[in-house]
């Protein structure tokens, strides 16, 4: 009963352990197979695709935090932006120190200017350091120059901080009016100064084109300055001085002073149509100087007075000019026919007389509490004092 009993048992076990074993086979000879030893050279099984192959060693390393597939090295990016300063220096090794500006060159200067331009305030101390340096390169005398579009790579700096604009450009720019000895600079800087701040740079401006036009007297030889040279700094005067002084226009254009002052002498107002003209060229010089000429013809010429009273009431005189006209119609600052500096004609009771009640015409033009208003009153005080 007992062998029977066991007998019956050893059947399903044996079945299990063959199903065991089976297994184990199948599964050393699938680790066989996939454990094979690479291809040899010169066996006919295929290499993998160039496609799928790993980067070699010589492959670029890539040091961004970023994965980013290889590139080849004809494709890689630049490593970094350039500074604002490496940009202004490159301007200067592209201005032809070393001989003519090639076109590659040209392009590399354009670029730069563009990018400093395009960067803002940031560009600006790099512009000025560039500046500071104080050296310069005509273009129009160096080879391959009129590719890059400036006169000069100083004038190509200024026009920079033009576009850039904002008040750390126009430091830098007031900075160099006063240092620049070269009357074309002050007049482009003139301009760049009073475009983006009218009237704000007016004395700076003024200042420079006399030091300059000084320099230009007493040392033609210096930088370049020389009699065709004066020009630019002439018409700085020109423009901005807008109170310029009648000394200061004898002493800069002594012929038209001369011209202007000759035509306010002649007999029965003969040269005021003359000057009338005169004060509609757009010039500030010729301008003031011949509304002042008319002034001083106002006290013996009632059309003279009236063409005044008539500017002023319509706003056609600066207030500036008007405070120059003070002393001119109230007799104490008259020009005179060969004469640069005024000459004082009211030392008698007539002639204050006649003055006083053309002061009070203009007076009754111009604003009240303005400087001009001042400046009149101030002459009518004197006039006044002096008769008692």
């Amino acid at each position: 009963m007992n062998g029977n009993s066991h007998s019956k048992h050893r059947g399903p076990l044996f079945a299990v352990i063959v199903l065991i074993a089976a297994l184990m086979g199948l599964y050393f000879a699938f680790r066989k197979t996939t454990n094979s030893p690479a291809p040899k050279a010169g066996s006919n099984i295929e290499a993998p695709s160039a496609a799928s192959s790993q980067p070699t060693s010589s492959a670029p390393v890539l040091t961004s935090k970023i994965a980013t597939p290889a590139k080849t090295s004809a494709t890689i990016a630049p490593s970094g932006p350039k500074t604002e300063k490496q940009l202004a220096d490159e301007l200067l090794d592209c201005s032809g120190w070393h001989g003519a500006i090639t076109a590659e060159q040209a392009e590399k200067f354009k670029q730069n200017l563009a990018e400093l331009i395009n960067r803002g305030a940031a560009s600006v101390p790099a512009i000025r350091a560039l500046l500071d340096k104080n050296m310069d390169s005509n273009f129009n005398q160096v080879p391959g120059g009129d590719q890059l579009g400036y006169a000069s790579l100083r004038a190509s700096l200024f026009d920079a901080l033009k576009q850039i604009g904002g008040p750390e450009a126009q430091a830098v720019m007031a900075q160099a009016l006063q240092t620049s000895a070269l009357p074309g600079e002050v007049l482009q800087l003139a301009q760049n100064l009073d475009q983006q701040a009218p009237g704000q740079y007016r004395e700076q401006i003024l200042n420079a084109a006399r030091e300059t036009l000084a320099l230009a007297a007493t040392n033609t030889n210096t930088n370049g300055v020389g009699e065709v040279d004066r020009q630019p700094a002439q018409r700085v005067l020109q423009n901005y001085s807008g109170d310029n002084t009648p000394e200061e226009i004898a002493k800069n254009y002594p012929e038209k002073f001369a011209d202007a002052v000759s035509l306010a002498n002649q007999p029965d107002g003969q040269g005021l149509p003359d000057l009338i003209k005169m004060s509609q060229d757009p010039s500030g010089g010729s301008k003031n100087l011949a509304t002042e000429m008319i002034a001083q013809m106002a006290g013996n010429n009632e059309q003279a007075m009236d063409t005044l009273v008539q500017w002023a009431q319509k706003g056609q005189i600066p207030n500036a000019t008007l405070v120059q006209l003070a002393p001119i119609l109230a007799g104490t600052g008259e020009f005179q026919p060969g004469k640069t500096e005024p000459t004082d004609l009211a030392t008698t009771a007539d002639i204050i007389n006649q003055r006083l009640p053309l002061i009070d015409k203009l007076l009754s033009a111009v604003e009240p509490n303005s400087s001009a208003d001042h400046a009149l009153r101030a002459q009518r005080d004197i006039l006044t004092a002096r008769l008692k």
